[in-house]
């Protein structure tokens, strides 16, 4: 009897397994989930999202701004995905603001977030001029990319790096920010 029990258990995992090969062969595997949505911000919606003139935050905030168009930013958005993975639970929120063209907001912006695995928030300033949203980051910054922002809970900048940012020196700030040094 208790032969018969494995024999059935071995042939039903046999077709199991048989019938998984013929649909991998068909190309039908499992679904992938759908691609990350980027919101569209206008300077209005982009200004509520940043910490600019609000007073505290529940948690200090990353904010980098990238497109898919520029390979430093391309290059350092692994390092990104995983610090927030990281420190996601450890009290840091982040979001990620792409000046992509707004044409790209539903196809090459999502597509690239989805590659790259990220969860974080991702939106795409939809201005016809950035310069005003730009200034009202910071007025030393020219819009170069990427561009990395960190806020203390009193919205305060506290690090900022214009390029690829080094990863450890991004973690050391966060630490910092994090343990409220």
């Amino acid at each position: 009897m208790r032969y018969r029990v494995v024999a059935l258990l071995l042939t039903l995992l046999l077709i199991g397994m048989s019938v998984a090969a013929t649909a991998q062969r068909r190309g039908r595997t499992a679904p992938s989930p759908p691609p990350p949505v980027v919101k569209q911000v206008d300077i209005v919606a982009f200004k509520r999202l940043l910490p600019l003139d609000s007073g505290k935050l529940s948690k200090p905030l990353l904010v980098n701004f990238w497109a898919t168009w520029c390979d430093p930013c391309r290059e350092e958005f692994p390092d990104l995905v995983q610090i927030d993975k990281d420190y996601r639970g450890k009290g840091l929120d982040f979001i990620a603001v792409s000046l992509d063209d707004v044409s790209d907001a539903k196809t090459t912006v999502p597509n690239f977030l989805s590659e790259m695995k990220a969860s974080m928030p991702a939106y795409l300033l939809n201005v016809s001029d950035p310069e005003p949203a730009i200034l009202s980051v910071d007025k030393s910054w020219s819009g170069a990319l990427p561009a990395t922002f960190l806020y203390d809970t009193n919205g305060a900048v506290v690090f900022k790096h214009f390029g690829r940012v080094p990863a450890a020196e991004l973690r050391t700030a966060i630490d910092k920010v994090i343990a409220g040094k």
